[in-house]
C-alpha cells in the first residue's frame, strides 16, 4: 500500500468514526474518498478571535454580527465606496437582466487578463435573495466577495438577485431562465457556458434543488452545470426521504436573536439598502412579500400532502443528473448535529440516499470546523480558507 492510498484510508476511517456512517459499500467508501480529497484542502482553522465570537453568537442566522467579525478582511472599499474600479483588475457588470422582473439580475465580475473561456462560479444567495447583504452597513461587503474569489481563482463570477415567488416551482424557473441565459451570453465575460457550477446557500437552495429535480425546466443541453454546491440548505422536496423540517416557532425564535452579541439590528432590517435603490429594487429596502404583513419574514409556499410532495420531489432527477454535488454546512450551523459527524439531518438524508444506488451520484460532504450559517459564506475571499480552500479543490477536481 502506497502512502498516498494509506493516508485516504486512514482519512476514510476517521471520517466514519465522526459522522457515525458504516461503510457498508464501494459507493460510500467512494464518497468518503472524494470527502477526504476535499478534506485536505483545508489546512488553515478559522481565526481564533472570529472563532470565540462565532461561539457566542451561537446556533442562529445572524448575518450583522458575523458581518462585522468578517469585514475587517475584506477590502477597504464596497459597493457603497463610489471607488472606480472597485477592485483593481476585476470588471464588474451590475444587474445584468435575464428575465422580466425588476430583479430578474445577476451581477457578472470577469478578471482583466486570463484565458479567453474560463469556468463559471454561480452563486445563489439566501436569505430574502439579495445579492448584497443589507443588514448593517458592514455586511455591504458581502456577496461580492464570492464573486471576487472566483476571479481570482480563474473563474467567472456571477451573483444572481432572488424574489419572492407564490408558487413552490417559481424560483426554480428563475433559476431556469438565469442558467439558459448564461449559457447563451456568458462567452462575451469569458465564461466557459458548458464548465460551470452553481452554488447556493440557505433558503436558495429550495429553488436550487428544486431546478435539480425537475428536467422539465433544463435547456436542450440537460441541467446546464458540471456541479451543484448545496450549503447550509433549506430543506426541499426528496421524497420519499423524510427529514424533519423543525419547528416554525423555534425558527422565529432564532431569528429574533440575531443581532443580540453585537447590538445591531435584526434580519429584517433595512438600515444599510444601498444609496438611491427603492423597494423593489436590487439593493432597496427589504420588504415583507406581496400580501404579507410588515415584519413577516419570507415564507415557502404552504403545506400540501404526501402525494403532491412525492410527485415534486427532486430524488429522482438528482440520482440522474450528470452534475456532481457537494453538500456543506458549518460545525455551528442551524441544525447541525454532533450525532451526526456535524451534518444537519437534511444533508445526512440526502447523501445518504444518493449514495444507495452507487457512487456516480453520491456526493461529496463537507463540515468546516469552527463555521456558523453565515460564516462559511463571509469567510469567502479572506485569510480564512477553511471553506474556500476544500470548494475550490472540489471544484477543480470535477471533470
Amino acid at each position: 500500500m502506497s502512502r498516498q492510498e494509506f493516508s485516504l484510508l486512514r482519512c476514510q476511517v476517521r471520517l466514519v468514526r465522526q459522522t457515525g456512517v458504516v461503510a457498508r459499500s464501494v459507493s460510500l467508501l467512494a464518497a468518503l474518498g472524494a470527502a477526504c480529497a476535499v478534506a485536505g484542502a483545508a489546512r488553515a482553522d478559522v481565526p481564533a478571535n472570529i472563532e470565540s465570537e462565532l461561539l457566542k453568537i451561537g446556533k442562529i442566522v445572524d448575518p450583522a454580527c458575523t458581518a462585522k467579525l468578517y469585514r475587517p478582511l475584506m477590502p477597504a472599499h464596497d459597493i457603497t465606496s463610489g471607488a472606480v474600479p472597485l477592485y483593481p483588475g476585476i470588471t464588474i457588470a451590475r444587474d445584468v437582466g435575464f428575465g422580466p422582473n425588476p430583479k430578474d439580475v445577476v451581477d457578472i465580475f470577469t478578471a482583466d487578463t486570463g484565458a479567453q473561456s474560463r469556468p463559471v462560479l454561480i452563486y445563489v444567495p439566501g436569505g430574502g435573495g439579495e445579492k448584497v447583504e443589507l443588514q448593517v452597513k458592514e455586511a455591504n461587503a458581502f456577496y461580492d466577495n464570492i464573486a471576487r474569489w472566483a476571479t481570482r481563482n480563474g473563474m467567472v463570477g456571477v451573483t444572481m438577485e432572488r424574489h419572492f415567488s407564490p408558487t413552490w416551482d417559481g424560483g426554480a424557473k428563475d433559476i431556469a431562465q438565469m442558467i439558459q441565459w448564461l449559457h447563451a451570453n456568458i462567452a462575451h465575460y469569458h465564461g466557459n457556458p458548458d464548465r460551470m457550477f452553481i452554488w447556493a446557500h440557505s433558503a436558495g437552495n429550495m429553488p436550487l434543488g428544486t431546478y435539480v429535480g425537475r428536467p422539465e425546466l433544463w435547456g436542450p443541453g440537460g441541467v446546464g452545470v458540471k456541479g451543484v454546491i448545496f450549503m447550509s440548505p433549506a430543506a426541499f422536496d426528496i421524497e420519499p426521504v423524510q427529514v424533519d423540517a423543525g419547528n416554525p416557532a423555534d425558527m422565529m425564535k432564532m431569528f429574533a436573536l440575531a443581532g443580540k452579541t453585537c447590538g445591531a439590528p435584526g434580519p429584517m432590517s433595512t438600515d444599510a439598502a444601498l444609496p438611491g435603490k427603492l423597494a423593489g429594487q436590487p439593493g432597496g429596502p427589504v420588504g415583507p412579500p406581496p400580501g404579507a404583513a410588515p415584519g413577516a419574514l419570507p415564507m415557502g409556499p404552504p403545506a400540501v400532502d404526501a402525494a403532491t410532495r412525492l410527485a415534486r420531489s427532486s430524488l429522482p432527477a438528482l440520482k440522474a443528473s450528470t452534475a456532481k454535488v457537494l453538500l456543506a454546512n458549518g460545525e455551528l450551523d442551524i441544525g447541525a448535529e454532533p450525532s451526526l459527524g456535524g451534518l444537519t439531518a437534511f444533508n445526512k438524508a440526502l447523501h445518504d440516499a444518493l449514495c444507495v444506488d452507487g457512487s456516480a451520484h453520491c456526493p461529496t460532504l463537507l463540515v468546516p470546523k469552527g463555521h456558523s450559517h453565515m460564516s462559511l459564506v463571509f469567510s469567502i475571499d479572506t485569510a480564512d480558507t477553511t471553506v474556500s480552500g476544500p470548494i475550490l479543490s472540489w471544484i477543480r477536481s470535477v471533470p
